[in-house]
């Protein structure tokens, strides 16, 4: 707990700054859980001790859930999460879409799309012969453009949604054509009735549709991990776009980027114009938890509470680290209030290494079956199963800085759990929020705490209204002040919460609730 005197401090410089105009306020969504992932919330702070917390991996990331190796032997191969999971409400199922890889075998199959399902998000089934559900290329027409009679060499990222407003084709997806010239290579807007059998539409990005002169880089686009989220909110798309530089700097980095923008429609080209800056560019320095190695080879995001998450891959050639060997590539957090500016956690993770979200195990690690690679992510955002986040993601067992037959092979999909709003932890000292506005009448905490976790409700000018102490391990403690709702104190035209958390304690998020949010 932290001092008397030390509150005291916090509730003088309170009152002092206390004369704000309207514009100060910030609006609290009711049922909208508020995560102190960054400082929007935070006004002042003591101390603040804060933690990005690691995912448990299932059986430590030894042994894939799911796996190619007989649908590609005598090759090696792995099986990406370069995908998505959907539910399917006529199914009933959640279904998972993921790419076959071999890069030893050298034919214009050796990606392929195939298809899992599972009742309940956890046990997932292959096809019904015991093999993976094959979904695409069956044959090589499928990458032929009849017009000029050029093939593309391969397929490469995939992704989806169920959209329920479209009666005929409710799968809608973008699938990159590969090495299919200048003209023709890039995404495609895919569609299906029943997620089996799809049709190609138009191409959506190309790979040279955007040349970028930025902070002295050149940087061009798109680029093959090029994805979309759905966002619910306003019924439009995010697009995460890939950049690249033109030529390699420092330790031959190609500075490989993301950027974000919104689309309207998942079936018609992306205005070049849209995008004029490339949101997250490493730097290929050492710095602010960057190391010269370090490429933004992809990303994902979803709308999550008030905010937006997202994992960054970080793919690095160099540079071995203890939780990722050269030649691999890991995941870091990432989060945005507008879905179009990005940036990373930054703070230590439970480990104690800063920004490392998701590690790579040992390379080749049990005999090349654990997640040791090359990591990949589904497009879609953890499942929420039950009291848990489910975090799908593919992993080789050996990364890109081998000989083909052993590059980027083995490993499979793995899962790591987390609970909800559990990316990042307030783990000590005090916290006083900015000026906050709701018509919630009732306040709702995740916490954690073995200490407590003291709570307090004080109007805008510092009038301390109420405070409690909060113990236990709870994904919804209803907080009340002497019994008292926060509804009841007063705080119609704004109020400030004040968190102090002593040793032992966990605050993940708060959430104010009104009656029917139960």
């Amino acid at each position: 707990m932290q001092s008397f005197a030390l509150i005291a401090v916090l509730l003088v410089s309170v009152t002092a700054g206390a004369a704000r105009d309207d514009s100060d306020l910030i609006t609290i969504a009711t049922g909208v859980p508020q995560l102190f992932v960054d400082d929007f919330l935070i006004d002042r702070a003591e101390n603040l001790r804060r933690t990005l917390n690691q995912p448990r991996k299932d059986n430590g990331g030894r042994e894939p859930l799911l796996d190619v190796t007989a649908e590609f032997a005598p090759h090696t191969s792995t099986l990406e999460a370069n995908g998505t999971i959907v539910f399917d409400p006529q199914l009933r199922k959640y279904v998972m879409f993921a790419l076959g890889f071999s890069s030893e075998r050298q034919s214009w199959d050796r990606v392929r799309l195939y298809r899992f399902t599972s009742d309940d998000g956890l046990q997932w089934s292959r096809g019904s012969d015991g093999k993976a559900e094959f979904v695409y290329p069956r044959t090589r027409d499928f990458f032929l453009d009849r017009e000029s009679g050029t093939y593309a060499t391969n397929i490469d990222l995939f992704c989806c949604c169920y959209d329920e407003r479209n009666d005929q084709h409710p799968y809608q997806g973008w699938q990159w054509f590969a090495n299919w010239g200048d003209e023709r290579e890039g995404s495609y807007h895919m569609q299906s009735a029943d997620g089996i059998q799809w049709q190609r539409g138009r191409k959506i990005v190309g790979i040279h549709d955007w040349q970028i002169q930025q902070d002295g880089y050149e940087l061009f686009g798109a680029g093959d991990v090029t994805t979309f989220s759905p966002d619910e909110l306003s019924g439009r798309y995010l697009a995460l776009v890939k950049f690249a530089n033109h030529s390699a700097i420092g330790p031959e980095n190609r500075q490989r980027a993301r950027s974000f923008v919104f689309v309207d429609s998942l079936a018609e080209p992306i205005d070049p114009r849209q995008i004029q800056r490339v949101d997250l560019v490493p730097t290929a320095t050492r710095q602010d938890g960057e190391f010269p190695h370090d490429e933004y080879y992809s990303s994902t995001a979803g709308r999550y509470g008030s905010l937006w998450l997202g994992t960054l891959k970080i793919w690095h050639r160099g540079g071995d680290h203890v939780w990722s060997a050269a030649g691999c590539a890991y995941l870091k957090l990432i989060y945005s209030r507008d879905g179009l500016h990005w940036k990373r956690v930054q703070f230590d993770n439970d480990a104690g290494v800063p920004e490392v979200f998701v590690p790579n195990g040992t390379e080749g690690g049990n005999d090349g079956h654990n997640d040791g690679g090359y990591i990949t992510e589904f497009s879609n955002p953890p499942l929420r199963i039950g009291d848990e986040l489910l975090l799908y993601y593919g992993a080789s067992s050996w990364g890109k800085n081998h000989a083909r037959g052993v590059r980027v092979t083995g490993g499979g999909i793995f899962r790591a759990r987390l609970r909800p709003d559990g990316f990042v932890s307030v783990d000590g000292g005090i916290l006083l929020t900015k000026t906050l506005v709701s018509k919630g009448d009732r306040l709702d905490l995740q916490v954690n705490s073995s200490g407590a976790v003291t709570i307090s409700v004080l109007r805008q000018d510092g009038t301390l209204l109420g405070s409690t102490d909060v113990n236990g391990d709870s994904l919804h403690h209803i907080v009340r002040f002497d019994g008292v709702q926060l509804g009841k104190l007063s705080v119609q035209t704004g109020f400030r919460l004040r968190f102090s958390v002593g040793d032992g304690g966990k605050l993940y998020s708060f959430t104010v609730v009104s009656p029917g949010n139960d």
